[in-house]
């Protein structure tokens, strides 16, 4: 019953299915733990307030001392029987027994001292307040056990007390405390047990958190350590030189001779303090002159300020050093007389950030080689597929990148958005992964039940799709994945699957990826087949538009048609230039599909 209650107090308080287990768990171990405390405290002060009965009701003292130390034995053996419970299983009951148990105590300490008028009753308040302040209760829990206790206290009371107006007057007045600490510990309890599931929630996000983080890393993890590791090397070297390097400043007149310079620009340039007839210009790398005449000399000669131009320097022994300079003009009485430069060598930091610079980009193709790995999971299982999710993301991203140039798509496709397509549309048949082999693989004709089971890769693929998503802090390119996956079969005349949608109904890259799919599979080989000529398929698609495909796709695959020639050459296998059938037997004037796996492609079996 108290698993049942649990259950329904998990639900109640937004804790997801997946952890009541845990939270179960954890409420029985704080359960265990805290039964532990109330039994010693009761054990523990249940004989110590025999002080009480001694000052207070000194003739009844020794039988109370009875009673309590009754109790309290009683306590300790219910303690070691919690303490011997290993599973954890009994501990509401175990602590439950010491709140009953002291407040039987107290309740015939009650009606010996007077029944209505005993002020024994505080130490019924007093139970409850300690049993609420240590066991972990909810409301309901804690206003059952309150009154409960109210009925000890007044059930004896009324049967072996005599009943006056003068007891009835005190009894209410008690039972007017004894209630409002009813009810201000059952409302203190239901603060507790929500503050305990918002706890229990975080950690659980938290944990979440961790568990997306890593599912993230993967077999990356190690690179990525690396890779840390390595930028904050970087970085700290950075820093170093940043903070401790000591700019070169020189003084040039207005004919480019260096007037005075710091002991570190002479040690630098490998150039002699003495040396007095220094021109600027022969310092700058011949190939630089062009860029620092404008950038620099005449900028500052116009009165302006110039930062952060960069250039190269060369000294006697014709070491180069690439530096960063910031200038200004000197004026002697509004006269411009020369320039003042702050010169940086900045060739160890052009060197880090092409380090930096290379290190990001490994894992940027890391990370598209990782998406790829997982999108050849499907691909696999079938040899015969070739190059083709490298050659989908290709096609998807010329038919994009065509439509970004008509009106009605340029705010909406942007270089965002075709990055993710490319990355995205290689995943579209990741949910053949669930397909058995003995379907998957057939090469006769589909039952019906077959041909239904293999439509089922789009649901699954969306839905593998849609869980990783969900695993996602930020927006990223799985949720354009995801509806790619479940909709790059739909049609636009709405005979597609799996949902029967038509027209804009279905997502623009789905319709993309619709089109580059049944392109690839049409001028690929397969065992079944041979592969279609570019041209013939052209003219397959242009039969399909406005009924397989969209009419605006057709439109910009038709604009890019030898785009597409050109990827498929690119990318054609030695299969593809040797196919397994010599008849061309590529189509037949009936349904096309873009399922490749189909043995009679591009005759549908739907």
């Amino acid at each position: 019953m108290f698993c049942v209650i649990l259950h329904l107090h998990c639900k109640m308080n937004d804790i997801k299915p997946e952890y009541s287990a845990i939270y179960h768990q954890e409420l029985q171990d704080l359960l265990h733990q805290r039964a532990n405390v109330t039994l010693w405290t009761v054990a523990i002060l249940l004989p110590l307030f025999s002080v009480l009965d001694y000052v207070a009701v000194r003739h009844y003292f020794g039988k109370f001392l009875v009673w309590r130390l009754s109790a309290a034995l009683f306590c300790l053996f219910v303690l070691l029987l919690n303490t011997r419970d290993k599973d954890k299983q009994y501990p509401f009951i175990f602590g439950t027994t010491a709140y009953f148990v002291s407040a039987l105590t107290i309740s015939p300490m009650i009606v010996q001292t007077g029944g209505f008028s005993s002020f024994y009753y505080v130490g019924l308040i007093l139970i409850l307040v300690i049993f609420a302040a240590i066991f972990p209760l909810t409301m309901p829990q804690t206003a059952t056990l309150g009154g409960v206790l109210f009925g000890i206290y007044a059930g004896p009371i009324f049967i072996f007390n005599p009943l006056t107006i003068s007891a009835f007057h005190d009894f209410l007045v008690n039972s007017f405390f004894l209630i409002t600490f009813i009810i201000i510990i059952a409302v203190q309890s239901n603060a507790e047990r929500k503050a305990r599931i918002n706890e229990f929630n975080l950690r659980m996000r938290e944990r979440a958190i961790g568990k997306k983080l890593s599912f993230y890393a993967g077999k990356l993890e190690d690179d990525v350590k690396k890779r840390t590791n390595e930028l904050k090397e970087f970085e700290s070297r950075y820093r170093d030189l940043y903070e401790n390097i000591i700019d070169d400043v020189i003084l040039v007149d207005l004919e480019n001779k260096v007037l005075l310079a710091n002991p570190r620009f002479y040690k630098n340039l490998h150039l002699s303090e003495t040396d007095q007839d220094i021109d600027f210009l022969n310092l700058v790398h011949p190939a630089d002159i062009s860029l620092v005449q404008p950038q620099l000399l005449y900028k500052l000669r116009r009165g302006e300020n110039v930062t952060g131009c960069q250039f190269r320097l060369i000294g006697p022994n014709n070491s180069i050093f690439n530096v960063e300079c910031n200038a200004t003009g000197i004026r002697k009485e509004g006269i411009l007389v020369g320039f003042q430069m702050l010169i940086r060598d900045i060739s160890t930091r052009l060197k880090l950030d092409n380090e930096l610079l290379q290190s990001l980009n490994t894992v940027q193709e890391t990370r598209t080689a990782t998406i790829l790995g997982l999108a050849k999971l499907s691909e696999y299982r079938d040899m015969h597929t070739g190059k083709h999710l490298e050659r989908i993301r290709e096609y998807s991203q010329v038919i994009a990148r065509e439509l970004a140039t008509r009106d009605e798509y340029k705010e909406y496709i942007n270089e965002q958005y075709i990055e993710d397509l490319y990355h995205s549309s290689i995943l579209h048949d990741i949910g053949k992964v669930s397909i058995p082999d003995e379907i998957l693989l057939k090469l006769a004709k589909f039952t019906p039940a077959e041909n239904e089971a293999i439509k089922q890769h789009t649901t699954y693929g969306g839905n593998i799709l849609k869980a990783v998503d969900d695993h996602t802090v930020e927006q990223s390119f799985l949720a354009m994945a995801k509806t790619i996956a479940y909709f790059h079969h739909e049609k636009w005349d709405g005979t597609g699957y799996p949902y029967g949608l038509r027209e804009e109904e279905i997502p623009l890259a789905a319709r993309i990826v619709a089109l580059a799919d049944v392109y690839d599979a049409l001028t690929t080989v397969r065992k079944y087949r041979s592969a279609c000529p570019h041209e013939e398929a052209m003219k397959i698609i242009a039969q399909e538009k406005g009924r397989h495909f969209a009419p605006d796709i057709v439109d910009a695959f038709m604009v890019r048609n030898l785009a597409f020639d050109q990827i498929r050459q690119g990318y054609a296998t030695e299969e593809d230039a040797a196919p397994s059938f010599s008849k061309s037997d590529c189509y037949k004037p009936r349904k096309i599909t873009s399922d490749a796996y189909s043995p009679d492609f591009p005759i549908s079996q739907q």
